[in-house]
């Protein structure tokens, strides 16, 4: 700043006091926002069983949680030659915002999920579990009645 002029030098304290002034008013109604009205949560969830209801299809059973607290989010499935990881995420509205709270009670949810290739012989595992094997049940009605 030696190079710059009185006014200059004035310029550029008025410009960087502007941009922090700046910063720290967007910082403060973001955390504003979060407290009052609040973000969503994402989070993993156990899945619990999986049944084959087609070829390449299977119907996901996950646990969740009551409404608003672990309303379902998405399935994500990654295979490969010997396996297949099936990852469940459930999601709570507007879980940041002050006061907020669950009830620490799980909820069975359900999705279809497609598959590259038929499940075969391959291993089903817990993607929010790493190394925890799923268990594939004959059909759909043992899925609903375990």
């Amino acid at each position: 700043m030696g190079d710059l002029s009185a006014e200059g030098r004035t310029r550029v304290r008025a410009l960087s006091l502007y941009l922090v002034g700046t910063i720290v008013l967007a910082l403060t109604a973001v955390g504003g926002y979060a407290l009052v009205v609040g973000f969503d949560r994402v989070r993993p969830a156990p899945v619990e069983a999986v049944a084959v209801v087609g070829e390449r299809e299977l119907l996901v059973r996950y646990l969740g949680g009551v409404p608003g607290c672990g309303d379902p989010h998405r399935v994500e499935v990654a295979e490969d030659a010997d396996e297949v990881v099936v990852s469940a995420f459930t999601v709570a509205r507007r879980a940041t915002r002050e006061g907020f709270s669950c009830p620490d009670v799980g909820v069975p949810m359900l999705q279809t999920v497609r598959l590259g290739e038929a499940l075969g012989d391959r291993d089903v595992r817990d993607g929010a579990r790493p190394g925890v094997d799923v268990e594939v049940v004959a059909g759909v009605e043992d899925l609903l009645t375990d």
